[in-house]
């Protein structure tokens, strides 16, 4: 049995907050992701790398889910829309603010036909304040928060920076995740539902926490976060061409390693705090441990950290990530045969259970799951799903 099996999640979703409906999928909730007929979410094939055509960003975002086809411009979809709010437990909005209810589909609506539903809205800068209609995606969300300072292109332009992990984006649909599992358990337990409003942008602001704390209290702020010229807490590279994080800023830790390596002459006239000292421009030291580290290769300097307790690890690119042995031992890798992109390796949850790993339906096609939802879930008749589909409210 998964952790959310017997969790229903009604979800209208594009790009970036679809990963709502995954976290939850690969938890093990029946996520039915509702797209328009002709359209569809258009998550397939946007984003750089693809597999048969199809974006990995609808591989990932939407797998684990059942796609159904429906026009909610028309009467008789929004009917069917009710029936299968009726039918679950969470709806997912992750479209422009007032996107369902401008189809008198919102909350308020809503819970008349379910008073216990749990409707979660994650957008981009919220239901609430002057940005609220504000088109945006990902980096926007970063910018906003000060996340993602311009860099200085070579002709003078200011640029998005190179180095750029989507905070916002990633946070948002995590946070929003969260909330739905709260507001789900507060529902079964006393029958009161929940109107969830997550922005990407204010997840990506509590990620900047550590500097607006200080700020909000009018405190003075502490020194700046920039670790280039610390020594005792570096990147180093080792024998191998490859490169170690040493951490070694605790007294004891550091005392540890000279003792390891058979340096302890590096202690002679070595103070500083107990806690968090970086010997910060010690050029001296910051040399003779360049030329420790170069005498031994990577995984041989991972092997010294944990028989001396050092604190300390690999540094590695994404491709070298894939050989690590933590990264094989912990890394849950969702294995898919996709009819249209053939055999997937994804990463799958990083949440580990006591429960045997569940097989991951693949990313659906566009609507594929109509007849099956609205006869399985709904219990439409074969009358009824020709009538719809006829009139153009299913796909």
């Amino acid at each position: 049995m998964t952790l959310l099996e017997g969790l229903r999640v009604v979800e209208v979703a594009l790009l970036a907050p679809n990963m709502v409906g995954m976290h939850l999928a690969d938890l093990g909730a029946d996520v039915v992701k509702v797209e328009d007929p002709e359209r569809g979410d258009y998550t397939r094939v946007v984003g750089g790398a693809t597999a048969g055509g199809l974006s990995f960003l609808h591989l990932r975002w939407n797998r684990g889910k059942r796609s159904v086809a429906l026009d909610l411009r028309d009467p008789e979809g929004v009917a069917v829309f009710r029936d299968l709010v009726r039918a679950s437990e969470v709806v997912v909005e992750g479209q422009r603010p007032g996107a369902l209810a401008r189809r008198g589909l919102g909350y308020d609506d809503l819970t008349a036909v379910n008073p216990a539903l749990v409707f979660l809205s994650l957008s981009g800068f919220g239901q609430t304040g002057p940005y609220r209609d504000l088109a945006t995606h990902g980096v926007a969300y970063d910018a906003y928060a000060g996340l993602a300072a311009p860099e200085t292109t070579d002709d003078g332009f200011p640029a998005i920076p190179r180095r750029y992990f989507d905070v916002g984006t990633q946070a948002g649909a995590l946070y929003a995740a969260l909330a739905v599992a709260a507001a789900v358990l507060r529902a079964r337990a006393t029958g009161v539902g929940a109107q969830l409003d997550v922005a990407q942008a204010d997840a990506a602001v509590v990620w900047q926490a550590g500097r607006l704390d200080p700020l909000l209290s009018d405190a003075p702020p502490g020194p700046a976060r920039d670790m280039r010229e610390a020594v005792r807490y570096q990147y180093y590279e080792t024998a191998d061409g490859g490169h170690i994080l040493f951490q070694a800023s605790e007294r004891h830790f550091f005392e540890r390693f000279c003792r390891a390596v058979d340096r302890e002459d590096l202690l002679e006239g070595e103070g500083g705090a107990e806690f968090g000292e970086h010997a910060r421009g010690d050029t001296a030291l910051r040399r003779e441990l360049a030329g420790i580290f170069a005498t031994r290769t990577q995984a041989e300097w991972v092997r010294l950290f944990l028989e001396a307790d050092v604190p300390g690890g690999p540094v590695h690119s994404p491709r070298d990530l894939l050989d690590d042995p933590q990264f094989e031992a912990r890394a849950q890798v969702v294995e898919q045969d996709h009819p249209e992109a053939g055999p997937l390796r994804l990463l799958g949850t990083p949440v580990h259970t006591s429960e045997s790993p569940q097989p991951t339906m693949p990313a659906p096609a566009h609507g594929e799951h109509t007849d099956v939802v609205l006869r399985d879930v709904l219990g439409y008749d074969e009358a009824r799903i020709t009538e719809l589909r006829a009139r153009g409210a299913i796909g």
